[in-house]
């Protein structure tokens, strides 16, 4: 969460932390495991193309150029 909200984080860690929340949610035998993962949904539910834009911002301000992993060269 704290990097969504500084904007380094990468788009597929949104589906991740939702993913996790969603397994948390109704599979501890904590009652307070729900009340954890509920902000969490919500917030991706409700704000998930300010998180992509702030991602966005962060990326252009920082002049992002992802990595491209070249082939493995085979001496």
């Amino acid at each position: 969460m704290q990097r969504m909200a500084a904007g380094s984080a990468d788009y597929r860690e949104i589906d991740l932390l939702l993913d996790v929340a969603g397994r948390v949610e109704g599979h501890t035998i904590c009652g307070l495991g729900d009340f954890a993962a509920w902000p969490i949904q919500g917030l991706v539910r409700h704000f998930r193309h300010e998180i992509e834009e702030r991602i966005n911002s962060y990326r252009s301000s920082r002049q992002f150029h992802p990595v491209v992993s070249s082939p493995r060269q085979v001496a």
